[in-house]
């Protein structure tokens, strides 16, 4: 099942940048490499206009061979905001809360056997 994700407000993609970019500082402590990709969909259509649609941001955690290893999207709880981790060897999401995120951080250092912990 591939879910396609919905545009969001442009603070509310902000805020979930923002907790991605916090996440990735973290995992960089650990020497795991991590980029947080930002997506803006625009719609170019002649004689036709509309406002661009913003994409919850994706923090991409790759291995030591520069491979995608999981995807950590935040996604809307029902009392706070999670991460959703999702590794690429599996059809599973695991979700953290925000609040914790030091588990979400231990989860994809556990996952990364391949990773060099050097720092």
């Amino acid at each position: 099942m591939v879910v396609t994700p919905r545009a969001l407000e442009q603070s509310t993609v902000a805020y979930y940048g923002a907790l991605l970019s916090g996440l990735n500082s973290k995992l960089e402590a650990y020497g795991i490499v991590s980029r947080v990709v930002r997506v803006i969909r625009l719609r170019l259509l002649f004689n036709d206009y509309s406002a661009p649609d913003y994409l919850p941001p994706v923090l991409e955690v790759r291995g030591a061979d520069r491979r995608l290893r999981a995807s950590v999207t935040v996604v809307r709880g029902a009392k706070e905001p999670a991460y959703s981790v999702r590794p690429t060897d599996g059809e599973r999401y695991y979700l953290f809360p925000v609040s914790e995120g030091a588990a979400a951080v231990a989860f994809v250092v556990g996952r990364a056997r391949d990773w060099q912990l050097t720092r």
